[in-house]
């Protein structure tokens, strides 16, 4: 029998490795909060950095706890009352030059065009209705209606015929049968999912809390250094700081992953947080009728867990050593606060060879500034994440900038930049917003711009937007129109009743039960309405149509 061993490269292996290490050790540093105080006793740098670890994790926290407390204000309306929305598309602009009289024509008539989207939401009572409207010349040329319940989907084009055709999730055995499909008992909502995987946060805490411990346990005083001596720049803000670097050697880095992957490993708390999401989300689907959904038993998960860490630990006894390192920088202000940090592997001779991750985040009085970035380099393929943002709050008003940039050298390229401001004043809220956004592809490599202006009022029981959008063509062909600009108006109503009809054979079509006979009379019925339409807007399809016919 012939044995064939596994040869990894040592230095791709580190690299995995260090990648592993830098992940988890985000997630890590995040329970120092619980795992030190601040001590008052002589600092050594081991100290100074670990203190400036739970110091950063107490303001991350907070952060996270207002960020969802005004997510959370922002989305209870839509939770716990009706909404009636409106949404308008008009004044359809094409920028370019038409290539006949015709396509003039039909450029002229979209600029009268008006879509017009109205929607009503009761998440408590799980319904949905709305409708959707095509408007000509100020005509009201087509209409579409549709209702969602826990169990039912209906739809109608009255124009054609009155009645709506609609599915029932309680007839899904007959739905089988005769046409082959199989349908759930009951439709999932996105708040089912929410509900499904939510994790309180002291739960999460618990967990992170013995890792941040051990972390901070086996980290050694010679693996930090500080120069207390530095300095910090960044947008016009400039203060002293204390240079700390925490460095992993090969062995190092494989020691910490180790602990915790053999920690992990036993981790009931851990396990059962895990699990518990999983047999959540499980259970909703099955519970609601999808039947391809398999799900483990709790015994057969645990196998799975355990294979997981087992195979990294495998693969940490497997690697070959190297002298590359793993290296965080961090610049730490007199209030322990973490302004900068940033993560990079470095070779052999100690240069910078990859940067993994950079951050910063400060706060000088009514500024405030915050720029995350993630970089990737697989095998020479180079990729970016970066998130930012800036603002500046005075009294009641805040303005500012943000933007995300994806960038994947050679495939895509995703630019979103957004000038806001924002003033409240008693339960009041009123924003302009002006956004760019700039979109290349390895398939299209021509940019695509976006860009538009909005201007939003809220209240306890309203909210309006309104603005323009336009959608730029970099380099577009002689046949592709430079641009397409519109406008954009929604108002959303709170505390709006909605009311779905009820089913019945004088208003509506059940499509389990329909026979060949009603489906006949309703394309019979639905062809004579369709010629009594075209007759009653003659003037509006003589346009569009020899247009639309010409090759």
């Amino acid at each position: 029998m012939e044995t064939t061993t596994n040869v990894i490269p040592p230095r791709k292996r580190f690299k995995k490795t260090l990648l592993v290490i830098g992940a988890a050790g985000i997630a890590v540093l995040g329970g120092l909060g619980t795992a030190y105080a601040k001590l008052d006793l002589f600092k050594s740098a081991k100290t100074v950095y670990l203190e400036a670890e739970a110091n950063n994790f107490a303001q991350l926290s907070d952060d996270i706890s207002q960020s969802f407390n005004e997510y959370e204000e922002y989305i209870k309306p839509y939770l716990e009352k009706p909404v009636h929305s409106t949404t308008e598309l008009s004044q359809i602009t094409v920028d370019g030059t038409p290539p006949n009289p015709q396509a003039e024509k039909i450029l002229d008539l979209l600029k009268s065009a008006k879509l017009v989207i109205q929607s009503n939401v009761d998440e408590s009572k799980r319904q949905q209705s709305g409708g959707v409207e095509v408007h000509l010349k100020d005509r009201k040329l087509l209409t579409l209606d549709y209702f969602i319940d826990d169990t039912k989907i209906g739809f109608r084009l009255p124009d054609f015929y009155p009645k709506y055709g609609y599915v029932d999730l309680k007839d899904r055995d007959t739905i089988k049968e005769r046409f082959g499909e199989e349908l759930p008992k009951r439709l999932i909502t996105p708040r089912d999912l929410y509900e499904a995987v939510k994790v309180p946060r002291d739960e999460v805490a618990d967990v992170i809390k013995p890792y941040a411990l051990l972390y901070a346990e086996s980290l050694k005083d010679s693996q930090v250094t500080m120069n207390k001596n530095a300095s910090f720049s960044e947008e016009g803000y400039q203060t002293s700081v204390r240079e700390v670097t925490v460095t992993f050697t090969d062995e190092e880095a494989k020691a910490l992953m180790t602990k915790i992957a053999e920690k992990a490993k036993s981790d009931d708390k851990l396990f059962d947080l895990v699990y518990g999401r999983y047999h959540n989300v499980a259970s909703l689907l099955k519970d609601s009728g999808y039947q391809d959904v398999e799900e483990l038993s709790k015994e057969e998960f645990k196998k799975e867990y355990v294979k997981v860490y087992d195979d990294m630990l495998a693969d940490l006894k497997r690697t070959t050593g190297t002298n590359d390192q793993l290296k965080m920088v961090m610049l730490i202000n007199s209030d322990d606060e973490i302004l900068s940090r940033k993560l990079m592997i470095t070779s052999e001779q100690g240069k910078e060879e990859q940067n993994l991750w950079q951050s910063v985040a400060f706060a000088n009085g009514a500024d405030k500034y915050r720029r995350y970035s993630l970089y990737v380099d697989d095998h020479g393929e180079k990729g970016e994440m970066t998130f930012r943002y800036k603002g500046t709050t005075h009294s009641d008003k805040t303005t500012g900038t943000i933007g995300v940039l994806v960038n994947v050298e050679r495939e895509a390229k995703l630019d979103l930049s957004t000038t806001f401001e924002i003033s409240k004043q008693d339960k009041k809220e009123t924003g302009t917003y002006d956004f760019t956004l700039n979109l290349k592809s390895e398939d299209h490599p021509e940019d695509i711009a976006l860009s538009g202006r909005f201007s939003t009022t809220k209240t306890d029981s309203e909210r309006d937007s309104e603005g323009t959008i336009k959608l730029n063509f970099d380099k577009a062909a002689p046949d592709i129109p430079k641009g397409i600009s519109l406008n954009v108006k929604v108002k959303e109503e709170f505390g709006k009743p909605l009311n779905i009809p009820a089913m019945t054979p004088e208003n509506a079509v059940n499509i389990a039960t329909v026979t060949d006979e009603e489906i006949m009379s309703i394309q019979q019925e639905a062809g004579t309405a369709a010629q009594s339409l075209m007759m009653k807007h003659q003037d509006l399809f003589q346009e569009l149509m020899p247009a639309m016919l010409m090759p």
